[in-house]
């Protein structure tokens, strides 16, 4: 019997600040807030509603590529996807459910080392927890035991492959290269294959620790083909290359690939459709059967076994050098070097070894046994909750630690932050500076800060002095050091800025939630607020609690803004000031309009202050907002009267042939763009509006088809066609729906139509057989290209 898997490994960098926990706003992300959330666009989500179409490129099908492929997903990126993608992330779940029926209760999904750390490289007790709370990550969400745990960059060596099988694993992916030899099973010759192993069958591999573990050794070829060659520009292609693999042997062979998930629709685009459609090619195929890893190896156990390749990786010719030294490995920057890369390392296994001292001294002030504790903390990183907090407290609490719960939980969030700093990401490309090595400097600064808070002890001149050793490729940034001077420290965020932050954001944007300033619950806040043309004045009294720590600080506060972008907002520790006679004399000044003498006094008397500029981007964003809406008001009014009053003239001009101004014409386009959208948008469309509106858009010889109004169009249609899914037998729904298409047709709009057309095929499968009946429901197929 032939089989197919197809493996994705979908997986994402954590961004978010080791302080807030929270990503930051991404303008290279634009439209979208942040990478997360544009991969999600691109990728996360189009994989859980695949289309598919026919050759005359018609909707067939939705379907879910999940539940039909093999794939993990990072738990960091779990995470992000359940706060803030909720429906991506149930559908990622449902579709495991779903594998689980079509794949012999064996699940689509495997669980990932928990924040992609190198674990060959990792010491013993990284090993055991980032495996731990893999498991324990993957159990909480998928509601089951994962069979396999997904190794980053498949680094693997023995000791890891031990480490798999003594947590239960049953099998790991590999690449063809990390296969040194095979025999099969009862022989005594090793045969040495290299990167010549046969993918089609599992391997068996024993362990010195007594345990066994299968090993399935992906097709390298058609896997490196599929990510970076034409291979997915077509289902068909995809299909035929997949199944042009297999040979005569009568033995069960399985075809299996591993790539990078998010190859199928962020680096490809639409590729996620290739994959929907060569899967289906693929179920219609007799002779071929889709499968998972866990099934077929129940199916057909192996008959080979097989050594590795030790401290070998899909992505580093020389095994795992490229996360520990200047391999030449890179990203493709000519010129440049990875000689950083060692000694980040060392300093960063520096951070380890001091924090382990602190965390075996003091950690046993406050547990039975600190790394059994540390292991369970993944329970609390999953739930915050008080009763989850009690529960774990129970089991693993010394009576210190009742005392000082703070202090405890900064003990275990030190050591998940002496983690997260080996996220491999930080050393896979070119530059220390890179975003994502900066991010992984972050976590070892906030876990050093954890540490000084802790015991006192500041180890992070150290530190620097180690990251001097790494040099930087940009020849003004030097080394580390500077690197994490200049981009590291800045995103530091004691709790006094998390409380401005807070502030500030309430005072921008009334639709913050009042009762949570990101990772702390606010647990009084007096405000007093002043403003004036162009200045605004509040100060007050907060109190945060942090849900990670249970922290709590009562603060003073004072925010003063005058104009867009002066700002100077400063907080201190409550009895820091005499905040009778400092509220007093601030609205005293605020009132005389003694503005500079306003912003010093608050620079004096508070211990801490910030400028805007060093507020997180959100923030700004939010201040900024609030500016440009009421310049925006200001701009549309005046622009429109403007528009009112000069139209008849250029109706004039044209009259006697005479070429109208190109400052009125772009007037007139941003005017009537702006009356279209609104038009649009209204909740009964106003098409006679509409019909004038683009009446004068031609008379000017304008062109508004594009842009801003093309985006409000596909809106409008996207929320049309959702008001149809949720009641598709209303038939005025649909006739509203076709009316839309055709005035957006007429006009000369292009929208969108991906989500529509998903809205409605979803609809008419509730009809079923009733679409075909109804004259409307034809049309709008039509309209939107669905097959029926």
């Amino acid at each position: 019997m032939k089989y197919l898997c197809i493996h994705g490994h979908f997986y994402q960098p954590p961004r978010e600040n080791a302080w807030l926990e929270a990503i930051e706003l991404q303008d290279s992300a634009a439209p979208y807030h942040d990478w997360n959330q544009r991969i999600c666009a691109e990728c996360y989500s189009p994989n859980a509603l695949a289309r598919v179409l026919n050759e005359k490129k018609e909707l067939t099908d939705l379907t879910s590529n999940y539940a039909r492929i093999s794939f993990n997903f990072g738990p960091t990126l779990l995470s992000w996807m359940e706060k803030t993608e909720p429906e991506v992330y149930q559908a990622v779940l449902e579709a495991d459910k779903q594998s689980q029926e079509r794949f012999s209760g064996h699940g689509s999904a495997i669980a990932q080392a928990y924040n992609h750390m190198i674990l060959p490289l990792a010491n013993a007790h990284d090993k055991e927890t980032q495996i731990k709370w893999g498991i324990y990550d993957f159990k909480k969400r998928f509601g089951r035991e994962p069979e396999a745990l997904w190794l980053a960059e498949t680094a693997c060596n023995t000791e890891t492959l031990c480490a798999l099988a003594d947590a239960g694993m049953k099998y790991v992916i590999l690449a063809p290269g990390q296969c040194a030899r095979v025999r099969k099973i009862g022989e005594k010759t090793w045969q040495e294959v290299g990167a010549g192993v046969d993918p089609k069958r599992a391997y068996l591999c024993n362990l010195p620790n007594g345990k066994k573990i299968a090993l399935f050794f992906y097709d390298g070829p058609i896997s490196q083909g599929i990510a970076f060659s034409d291979t997915l520009s077509s289902g068909e292609k995809f299909a035929s290359r997949l199944l042009s693999t297999y040979n005569s042997s009568a033995e069960a062979q399985l075809m299996h690939i591993a790539t990078d998930g998010e190859t199928y629709g962020h680096h490809q685009k639409f590729a996620e459709m290739a994959l929907a459609y060569c899967l289906k090619k693929v179920e219609e195929n007799p002779e071929v059967e889709l499968t998972v890893y866990g099934e077929f190896l129940e199916k057909h156990p192996p008959t080979y076994e097989a050594q590795i390749v030790e401290n070998s990786s899909w992505s580093c010719f020389h095994g795992v050098e490229r996360w520990r030294s200047d391999c030449g490995c890179n990203s493709g920057r000519p010129g440049w070097h990875q000689k950083w890369r060692g000694p980040l390392r060392a300093a960063l296994d520096f951070v380890r070894d001091e924090l382990i001292k602190t965390f075996e001294t003091k950690g046993r002030e406050y547990f039975k046994d600190p790394w059994a504790a540390r292991n369970d903390y993944i329970e609390l990183i999953l739930d915050r909750s008080l009763d989850a907090q009690h529960r774990f407290f129970l089991r693993h609490a010394t009576e210190q630690a009742w005392v000082d719960r703070p202090t405890a939980l900064m003990l275990l969030e030190m050591q998940r932050n002496a983690m997260l700093m080996y996220t491999s990401c930080g050393w896979f490309f070119d530059e220390i500076s890179g975003i994502e090595t900066v991010q992984i400097m972050q976590y070892a600064a906030r876990a050093l800060e954890l540490n000084r808070v802790v015991t006192g002890k500041d180890h992070e001149p150290a530190f620097i002095e180690k990251l001097a050793e790494a040099p930087s490729n940009i020849k003004e940034l030097k080394n580390g050091a500077i690197t994490y001077e200049r981009y590291v420290k800045p995103q530091v965020t004691p709790i006094e800025k998390i409380a401005l932050e807070h502030v500030v954001s309430l005072l921008a944007d009334e639709t913050v939630n009042p009762k949570k300033a990101y990772e702390c619950e606010v647990l009084s806040y007096e405000p007093h607020k002043f403003s004036a043309p162009g200045a605004h004045l509040c100060f007050g009294e907060i109190t945060l609690k942090s849900t990670v720590t249970l922290l709590e600080r009562k603060m003073q506060f004072a925010v003063f803004q005058r104009g867009t972008a002066e700002a100077v907002c400063a907080a201190g520790p409550d009895g820091s000031l005499n905040k009778a006679e400092v509220f007093v004399q601030l609205e005293k000044l605020f009132q005389e309009t003694k503005y500079e003498e306003c912003s010093s006094y608050i620079r004096k008397k508070f211990e801490k202050h910030y400028p805007l500029v060093s507020m997180f981007r959100d923030v700004r964003r939010k201040v900024l907002d609030l500016t440009l809406r009421k310049m925006d008001e200001q701009t549309d009014q005046a622009f429109s009267k403007l528009f009112e009053e000069q139209y008849p003239v250029a109706r004039g001009l044209q009259q006697l042939g005479a070429p109208v101004p190109a400052p009125f014409l772009q007037v007139a386009e941003f005017v009537l763009s702006l009356d279209l959208k609104a038009a649009i948008r209204a909740s009964q469309v106003d098409v006679n509006a509409i019909e004038q509106l683009m009446e004068d858009v031609k008379t000017l010889g304008l062109d508004v088809s594009k842009g801003s109004v093309n985006d409000a169009v596909t809106e409008k249609l996207t929320l049309l066609a959702f008001a149809f899914a949720r009641n598709p037998a209303d038939m005025q729904t649909s006739l509203r729906l076709v009316e839309f298409l055709n005035y957006a047709e007429i006009f000369g709009f292009n929208p969108d139509t991906v989500k529509a057309q998903q809205f409605v095929f979803l609809g008419m499968q509730t009809l079923g057989k009733e679409t075909k009946k109804k004259d409307i429901l034809r049309a709008l197929a039509r309209k939107l290209k669905i097959a029926l």
